[in-house]
């Protein structure tokens, strides 16, 4: 029992025992510095690899290499889509040769129906088709514009051309042999 009442009066003794208040002020600032340590150990670790060389050329690396793959992506895309055009542009224009003349066949369905959308010009032995139309699809307009030339043989005769509209077609002949 002796040593109970020993160690009671020396916790009462203690300075700190006597004075609560300055018991948790020191309390949180012993807090404070440990969390400012700690902080501070932390930041200096970070700012230290944020500052290291190699670090910083592996994420340079890391981002020319994003920077190449968005534009072979975006390369690649644009290639498809002028395969696409190009595809779509041969299924509107078609040339086939025939005995006496030269058959082109021009689909007047993506140029509004109408032969006024059609414009055939010739200059020497060049024939240049140029056709323009416009469509609605999902609430946005779309303009198709395409110009095509062909390049004939002194034995064309591009002064005489016939153009005849057969259906959803327009046809233009031209003879050959002059």
């Amino acid at each position: 029992m002796d040593d109970n009442r020993e160690y009671s009066t020396e916790h009462r003794d203690c300075f700190l025992c006597r004075h609560p208040l300055l018991k948790h002020i020191m309390t949180a600032l012993m807090v404070f510095l440990g969390a400012f340590a700690a902080f501070y150990v932390v930041t200096d670790w970070h700012f230290k690899r944020m500052l290291d060389p190699a670090v910083q050329m592996r994420k340079m690396d890391r981002m020319l290499r994003s920077d190449a793959n968005y534009f072979e992506r975006m390369a690649r895309r644009q290639d498809r889509r002028d395969a696409k055009f190009e595809r779509r542009a041969e299924s509107y224009i078609k040339i086939e040769k025939e005995d006496k003349n030269y058959k082109v066949t021009v689909d007047l369905r993506p140029f509004d129906n109408d032969e006024k959308n059609v414009e055939v010009k010739t200059d020497g032995n060049v024939l240049t088709i140029n056709a323009a139309g416009s469509s609605q699809k999902h609430g946005h307009e779309r303009i198709l514009k395409i110009s095509q030339n062909y390049m004939f043989d002194d034995d064309v005769d591009l002064n005489n051309i016939t153009k005849i509209r057969e259906g959803k077609d327009l046809v233009i002949y031209i003879p050959t042999g002059k």
